[in-house]
C-alpha cells in the first residue's frame, strides 16, 4: 500500500542510499502493511553510490567480504563481477543496491528526483511532520501543488508522515568554496561534488593540462590520482595549518612473517581492547578496558598498540623512504587520533609514484588568495598558471533539511546556530560534566592534539550582490559555527516524548553496511517504542549540579534526564578521542565499532557474544564480520512474539 489518506503516509524515509534501503527493508519485514515513501533528490538510487555520483576509478576501501548485507551475498548477486581480495567497484556497488531494492519490492516505493527542502513537527501528543518536496528531476508522481505560503516553492508538494527516518548521510552536500579572491580566478573552480557528477569530461577535456588539487582526505587522494593517472600535471594544496594529510594504508599490513588483512583487524575482539572508549565496556571486557586504560602501566601498552600500527603504516608505505615529496603526506600525528582518517590505498598501483616523477607537487601551505589562473600562498609562494582547480575540502555535516521551528533543533539533536542562551546553557553544563569524567576514565586523551579551529564552521555561501566583494575579502564571508550532532546513540533525538524521528548514517565507521542494518534495527524498535536501552555509559549517575549550573533539564525526569547526559558523553567523547578525525562535529570511529555493536544489540535485548560461549573465543576466534550477525531481525522479532 503505496498512498494512506492522499498524500499521508506511516512512514518516509529521506534518502535511497544503502542506509535508506536498508531501513526501508527491514522496517517493512517487521511491518508489512505500512505505507512507507523513500524519496531521494538523485536520478538514480544508492545515494553515493547513485549512477551520477560514480567517479572514474570510485571502488570501495572495504574489499569482498566486508562491504555486503548480511542476507545479500554480494559475490552471488554480481557474479563475475568481484572477487575476493578485490576492491569493489562503484559501478558494481550501484549494481548490488539496485538489486537488493529489487529483491525488496522497494523500486515501487521511491521517488526519485525529489528534495525535502523542509521539514515541520505537527504539534500535538502524536507528533508527525509534514514536509516540503520540491522535483529537482521531474518525477512527475510528485504532484505539484500550489501552497501561497512556501515563498520560491509554488509548485513544492506537502506530504504528511507519522514518522520520519533521515538517512542523507553526511557526503550529500559540498562545503561551499570560502577561498578569498574565488570571484577573481578565471578558471573552473569546482568543488569534490562537482568532479564526481562531471568527472569523465573534466578528466578528458584536452584544455584541462595542470590542476589544483586542494584538500588532504582521502578524497583528495582519489582526485589527485584521478588526474594524474591520465598525464596531467597535478599541484595538491594541503592546508598547512589544518589537519594534514590522512594515513592512508595499504589493504593488508605485515606483521613479521605475517601478512594481516588490515579491514577486519578493527573487528577482531582482542584488538578493540587497545582503543579508549566510552561504550566500550558493552563489549562484557570491563575490567580489563580499566586496567588498560586506567593504570600507568596499561596506557603505557596502549600507546605503544597505536604507535606500532601507525609506524607500521608510515614504513610500508614509504612515506619517509620515497624522497622529499612523498614525506610531505606523513600525517601530522599518531594514528591513534584519526578515526576514519585511517582509510585504504585502493588504487592498484602505487600512487607515491607520481610525486617521485613531478607528475605530481605537494605544497603544505595556507591560501593567501587566488588571482588570475594562480594559487598566492601566505609565504607569498604562488603556483605556475592553472586550468582548473577542484576542491576537495569536504561536505556539509548538517542535516541538509530545514527543520521547523527552529526552537527545536537543541531537541531534535541537530547541528545549528539556532539554540537559545538557555538550551546552550544546558548543553555547556552536561558537556562539562562529560568532559570530567571522560577524562578521569581516559587520562591518556587529555594528551590529545586540539581540535582545528575552523572543524565546527560551515561557510555560508556569499549574497550575489557582493559575491566578489566577499571573496575577496575573508572578513566578509559569513562563517557560522555550528553546534555538533547531538543524538542518542547517534540516532536519536536526546529529548522527543514522540519517537518519531530517527537520524541513520550521521557517523563514519568503517564497517558502514553492518553498521547500517544494526542502526535500521533499532530505529524500528525506537519509533514503536519497543526499544528499552539497558546500558548507561556513565560510571555513575550524572552528577548534581551545582546552584550556579542548573537549567530546566537538571529537574528530575526519569530516564530522560539519563539519556541527556548519555548523549553528552557519546558526543563529547569523539572531541577528545579523534581530534584529527571528525569527532568534534558527529560520531566517528574504527576499533570502536564492535563495541558500538555490542551497545546496540544490547538496547534490543540481543546477544552480542556471537563467537561462542567462552571469553577465551570472543577474544581470539577471528574478526566479527556479515555471517556473525546474519537473522538478527528475525532473532528480535521472536524475542517480542511478532509474526511475519
Amino acid at each position: 500500500m503505496l498512498h494512506a489518506q492522499g498524500s499521508h503516509y506511516d512512514v518516509i524515509i529521506v534518502g535511497s542510499g544503502l542506509q535508506g534501503l536498508v531501513a526501508a527493508k527491514t522496517y517493512l519485514s517487521l511491518a508489512p502493511d505500512t505505507s512507507l515513501l523513500i524519496l531521494d533528490s538523485n536520478r538514480t538510487i544508492g545515494g553515493v553510490w547513485a549512477t551520477e555520483n560514480i567517479y572514474p576509478g570510485l571502488k570501495t576501501n572495504n574489499q569482498v567480504g566486508t562491504f555486503e548485507f548480511t542476507d545479500f551475498d554480494i559475490q552471488e548477486v554480481c557474479r563475475g563481477k568481484v572477487a575476493k581480495g578485490q576492491h569493489i567497484r562503484g559501478e558494481v556497488v550501484h549494481e548490488y543496491l539496485v538489486k537488493y531494492a529489487e529483491k525488496h519490492g522497494l523500486m515501487k516505493r521511491m521517488r526519485l528526483g525529489c528534495k525535502v527542502t523542509t521539514a515541520e513537527h505537527l504539534p500535538g501528543r502524536e507528533g508527525g511532520w509534514r514536509l516540503t518536496v520540491i522535483a529537482t528531476d521531474g518525477d512527475t508522481r510528485i504532484p505539484k501543488v500550489a501552497e501561497g505560503d512556501l515563498k520560491g516553492q509554488e509548485d513544492a508538494t506537502i506530504l504528511t508522515a507519522s514518522k520520519l527516518m533521515v538517512a542523507t548521510g553526511l557526503t550529500s552536500t559540498p562545503m561551499p568554496i570560502s577561498l578569498p579572491g574565488a570571484s577573481y580566478f578565471t578558471p573552473p573552480l569546482l568543488t569534490f561534488h562537482d568532479f564526481r557528477r562531471s568527472g569523465t569530461q573534466i578528466l578528458d577535456d584536452p584544455n584541462i593540462q595542470h590542476v589544483v588539487v586542494y584538500g588532504s582526505a582521502k578524497s583528495a587522494y582519489d582526485t589527485v590520482h584521478a588526474f594524474a593517472s591520465r598525464a596531467k600535471k597535478v599541484t595538491w594544496v594541503i592546508r598547512g595549518s589544518g589537519h594534514g594529510p590522512v594515513y592512508m594504508a595499504p589493504s593488508h599490513i605485515q606483521a613479521g612473517p605475517m601478512k594481516l588483512w588490515l579491514e577486519p583487524l578493527v573487528t577482531t575482539r582482542f584488538l578493540t581492547l587497545f582503543s579508549p572508549c566510552i561504550w566500550g565496556e558493552s563489549d562484557g571486557f570491563g575490567s580489563v578496558r580499566r586496567w588498560l586504560h586506567g593504570t600507568k602501566f596499561g596506557r603505557m601498552i596502549v600507546k605503544a598498540f597505536w604507535k606500532k600500527l601507525g609506524g607500521d603504516v608510515v614504513t610500508q608505505t614509504g612515506l619517509k623512504t620515497k624522497g622529499a615529496e612523498v614525506k610531505k603526506l606523513l600525517p601530522k600525528e599518531e594514528a591513534m587520533w584519526y578515526a576514519n582518517g585511517l582509510s585504504i590505498l585502493n588504487y592498484g598501483e602505487d600512487i607515491h609514484r607520481y610525486l617521485m616523477d613531478g607528475t605530481v607537487t605537494v605544497f603544505r601551505r595556507d591560501i593567501d588568495r587566488l588571482k588570475g589562473r594562480k594559487f598566492i600562498f601566505t609565504t607569498g609562494e604562488e603556483t605556475a598558471d592553472v586550468d582548473a582547480a577542484i576542491c576537495s575540502t569536504g561536505w556539509r555535516w548538517d542535516s541538509g533539511i530545514d527543520f521547523l521551528p527552529k526552537s527545536e533543533h537543541a531537541d531534535l539533536g541537530i547541528p545549528s546556530v539556532h539554540y537559545t542562551k538557555a538550551q546552550k546553557k544546558t548543553w555547556e553544563v552536561l558537556e562539562k560534566r562529560a568532559d570530567k569524567e571522560i577524562l578521569e576514565r581516559f587520562p591518556m586523551l587529555a594528551d590529545g592534539p586540539g581540535i582545528d579551529k575552523d572543524d565546527r564552521v560551515i561557510p555560508k555561501p556569499e549574497d550575489d550582490d557582493d559575491s566578489e566583494n566577499a571573496a575577496a575579502d575573508p572578513a566578509k564571508q559569513t562563517r557560522e559555527e555550528h553546534t555538533p550532532w547531538r543524538l542518542f546513540r547517534g540516532i536519536a533525538p536526546p529529548t522527543s516524548p514522540q519517537k518519531d524521528l530517527v537520524f541513520l548514517g550521521m557517523m563514519l565507521s568503517l564497517q558502514t553496511v553492518l553498521r547500517s542494518e544494526m542502526a535500521a534495527l533499532w530505529a524500528y524498535a525506537y519509533l514503536n517504542h519497543r526499544l528499552q536501552p539497558q546500558l548507561q555509559l556513565s560510571d555513575s549517575p550524572p552528577p548534581k549540579p551545582k546552584a550556579s549550573e542548573k537549567t530546566s533539564l537538571d529537574q528530575p525526569s526519569g530516564m530522560m534526564q539519563g539519556w541527556l547526559y548519555d548523549t553528552a558523553l557519546f558526543n563529547r567523547f569523539g572531541r577528545w578521542r579523534y581530534p584529527m578525525g571528525y569527532g568534534a562535529r558527529f560520531p566517528d570511529f574504527v576499533f570502536d565499532g564492535l563495541p558500538y555493536f555490542d551497545m546496540m544489540l544490547q538496547d534490543l535485548g540481543l546477544k552480542n557474544w556471537r563467537k561462542g560461549r567462552s571469553w577465551f573465543a570472543e577474544l581470539f576466534s577471528g574478526p566479527y564480520l556479515a555471517g556473525d550477525y546474519r537473522g538478527m531481525v528475525d532473532e528480535w522479532r521472536r524475542l517480542h512474539g511478532k509474526r511475519k
